[in-house]
């Protein structure tokens, strides 16, 4: 019994600890502004692409993350 509510706070602190390590990812910011539309009709669309060769991609098939507003 004693052994089995060691491992499970040993468990429970080293879970405690990695979830709280920093990730190796980098991470970005990306702003992007829009001027001089002609109207206020439609959707703007933005496509980001990582990989070479995705682009031309007129199906919007290869993109990254795409964003409409």
């Amino acid at each position: 019994m004693k052994i089995t509510i060691i491992t499970l706070l040993a468990f429970s602190f080293s879970l405690t600890l990695y979830s709280f390590a920093k990730p190796n990812a980098k991470t970005f910011s990306l702003a992007i502004e829009v001027k001089n539309l002609r109207n206020e009709k439609g959707v703007v669309q933005f496509a980001l692409y990582n990989k070479d060769g995705s682009i031309p991609d007129e199906d919007y098939e290869n993109y990254y993350k795409i964003v409409k507003g």
